[in-house]
């Protein structure tokens, strides 16, 4: 399964670590409105960093992680149902 997390902060590398680590996840594609910061952490885990949240959808991710700031989940969580993609926020 391809999963796109977007927002890298405290809570978005913990997740970072526990996807990669899951068997079923075959591929993690993060965003972050810190590019610097999102490609540090794909560094650090495997993953593998794009430039921004559209790049994470057209990315073919089978969902989406967001953990990203609170302000930003309810338009994030919309964005992913419209996309018919699961998501956990």
């Amino acid at each position: 399964m391809r999963i796109g997390l977007i927002g890298t902060g405290r809570i978005g590398t913990f997740h970072s670590a526990a996807l990669v680590r899951n068997a079923a996840v075959s591929s993690l594609v993060i965003a972050d409105v810190d590019a610097a910061r999102a490609a540090d952490l794909a560094a650090r885990t495997g993953a593998t960093a794009v430039s921004s949240v559209d790049e994470v959808f057209a990315a073919g991710v089978d969902a989406v992680v967001i953990t990203a700031a609170t302000s930003a989940h309810a338009a994030l969580i919309a964005r992913a149902a419209r996309a018919g993609l699961p998501v956990f926020c």
